[in-house]
């Protein structure tokens, strides 16, 4: 008698049980053959935040400058990325050889637009190129090895305290960028920076600019990211 109850119970159990499996896998199947080469990538697809840690390597290496650095990013069609950058920038540095020495630290701010090149949206991978806008505003100090007046022998010393300045300059960036898990990406760029223009002492120039670089008319940068979309 037993073994029948326990036959028809199985029975039972799996009629249950195999059609809701089989609509699960139904369900599934339609999912998986989807195909997102054939959709429009949505007109506004979130906002995305991020940190460069290029910045961070370099003041932990005691650098003679760093700057840290974040941003945020809208994404618009997967191929517009407005940009908004802020850092804060610093510098305590001494010439080996002259004595010269420089300090600063001031905030730093960048706004630009970025285009992304690759075609399969979905994947989370990108190709692009942007540009920047870039401001500074902020305070040095420079001194050197006491002047010794050839005359009379005396010492007078070069030491300049807060000297104020402002500096705005324009960026041509490359980058690439990859999904590592949903949500989560990293990526690096370089960058081309041109000075555009500079307030500054008739004191002295300033060695580096926060958020630009080292002091000239232009210069190399890059930022290696890591980027979550939220």
């Amino acid at each position: 008698m037993y073994p029948k109850i326990l036959k028809y119970f199985f029975i039972a159990v799996i009629s249950l049980v195999l059609p809701t499996t089989l609509f699960a896998k139904r369900n599934t199947d339609k999912k998986e053959v989807i195909d997102l080469s054939q959709e429009k990538a949505p007109v506004f697809a979130g906002v995305s935040v991020s940190a460069d840690l290029v910045g961070a390597v370099m003041k932990f290496a005691n650098s003679d400058y760093s700057q840290m650095e974040v941003a945020a990013r809208l994404n618009f069609r997967e191929k517009y990325f407005p940009v908004f950058e802020m850092g804060y920038g610093s510098s305590d540095y001494e010439g080996a050889e002259t004595g010269n020495t420089f300090k600063t630290q001031a905030p730093y701010f960048r706004v630009g637009l970025d285009y992304n090149f690759t075609k399969k949206w979905w994947k989370g991978n990108r190709l692009y190129a942007g540009i920047r806008y870039g401001f500074t505003s902020f305070k040095y100090d420079i001194s050197s090895p006491n002047f010794i007046d050839p005359v009379w022998g005396t010492e007078y010393p070069f030491v300049f305290k807060d000297i104020s300045a402002n500096a705005h300059w324009g960026e041509v960036v490359f980058g690439i960028e990859t999904r590592i898990w949903k949500f989560f990406h990293i990526g690096w760029n370089v960058r081309y920076k041109a000075r555009l223009g500079t307030k500054k002492s008739p004191i002295g120039d300033p060695w580096y600019i926060p958020g630009y670089g080292k002091y000239g008319n232009s210069c190399l940068g890059g930022t290696f990211n890591i980027i979550f979309d939220i």
